[in-house]
């Protein structure tokens, strides 16, 4: 079994959702480049392994990039997240799949954010983000439609 990192103290999001698809299929649009871009980002780099590196790109939008803190095949993928061009550091994101009865349970949780005031708004973000980009997965794993706008950046 993979070593799971701690929480990191502070504000976390965490959603979890139904989705109508096996793990191994939901498993890998999490970690396989290929598929990462069909719901998440415009670009995406990820080697499969604790120590690895990624990159998550979007055309109008941040590259984010960083090392893989955790992967355990089939179950879960931990990222050291930052923004570009802001100095909050530390915080991670975490997914992970289980099978459950009609599919998979999708759990995103991302840890880390002060709770002070100044972080707020990133906090926010990553809160309606998260939502919006999973609800995404979920289209794209049961019906194959990408509700991503144009208008997206």
């Amino acid at each position: 079994m993979a070593a799971k990192t701690r929480r990191p103290a502070g504000r976390t999001v965490g959603h979890q959702y139904l989705i109508r698809a096996t793990p191994e299929s939901t498993f890998d649009a999490l970690t396989n480049p290929k598929v990462l871009v069909r719901w998440l980002a415009d670009r995406a780099e990820l080697t499969p392994r604790r120590g690895g590196t990624y990159l998550l790109g979007w055309t109008n939008g941040p590259t984010h990039t960083g090392k893989v803190l955790e992967f355990e095949p089939g179950r879960r993928v931990a990222l050291a997240w930052s923004w570009p061009g802001v100095s909050l550091r530390g915080t991670v994101f975490r997914l992970s799949v289980e099978p459950k009865e009609g599919g998979t349970l999708f759990t995103i949780e991302h840890s880390g954010f002060p709770k002070l005031a100044k972080w707020t708004e990133l906090y926010a973000g990553a809160e309606w983000g998260w939502t919006y980009f999973a609800m995404n997965l979920k289209s794209v794993l049961e019906t194959g439609h990408d509700l991503r706008s144009t208008l997206d950046g």
